[in-house]
């Protein structure tokens, strides 16, 4: 709840008025899979590929694969390895692509709240990047960069009796949180996700909806209009 409160407190208290502020459309897609492989341990994997510009260019494709561990009935840890290729794209551009390895470790909790299911997730990961591409200087090589948390609250709502369609609303931030003096502010990003869902069988469902992205680039911000389109399965391995 501290770092929710703080990271509000940054987005809203950041002057914006003397930098620029660019929108862009984009559409998302993500699959997510959460296998059981033994009575209380998962396989965990994503795979995200995301595109700027209505789609025409590529703004990042990143993945990762790790392990889930059930703590409770209420709550999971997860530890796993994440990689990324992302490009340059927009009015404020990178410096160049990058590659990157992502270590991260994340706590999840799952409660019911009335008729609302909240899930919420904080994680904290170690970026390592690499520049690449015709841009990146000739001694390139990879640099520990940023620690930083993330924070996603979710609250479904199912919309049939039958829960087999359903609502959800997804809140994220993204804080650096070290070294002291980073290469972006402190409060990197923002997500506001809204989308539809349907449950295709035990195991399987996908989701669609709007995202607002908000990042904070060198030379101002950028504004992020999403179309979501999410896989999620949990067919278990054994």
């Amino acid at each position: 709840m501290l770092l929710r409160t703080l990271s509000l407190a940054l987005l809203l208290a950041t002057p914006c008025g003397a930098q620029g502020v660019v929108h862009d459309a984009m559409i998302w897609g993500a699959a997510f899979g959460d296998h059981r492989i033994a009575s209380k341990t998962s396989l965990y994997w994503d795979y995200h590929g995301r595109r700027a510009e209505s789609g025409s260019v590529w703004q990042i494709k990143l993945g990762a694969v790790g392990i889930t561990r059930d703590l409770s009935k209420q709550w999971r840890a997860t530890a796993a390895l994440g990689g990324s290729s992302s490009h340059r794209y927009g009015r404020f551009p990178a410096r160049t692509n990058v590659a990157e390895v992502r270590p991260w470790v994340q706590l999840t909790g799952t409660r019911k709240v009335a008729a609302v299911t909240w899930t919420d997730r904080t994680r904290a990961e170690l970026r390592l990047l690499h520049a690449v591409g015709e841009l990146a200087p000739d001694d390139a090589d990879w640099q520990p960069s940023i620690v930083r948390l993330r924070r996603q609250d979710r609250f479904q709502h199912a919309l049939t009796t039958d829960g087999r369609w359903y609502a959800a609303a997804t809140q994220e931030f993204l804080v650096n949180v070290h070294p002291a003096r980073v290469r972006v502010a402190m409060l990197e990003q923002s997500r506001t996700q809204v989308v539809v869902g349907h449950q295709l069988s035990r195991h399987n469902r996908i989701e669609t909806g709007y995202g607002l992205q908000r990042i904070n680039r060198r030379g101002g911000f950028e504004m992020n209009h999403t179309l979501l389109v999410n896989f999620r399965t949990s067919v278990p391995l054994r």
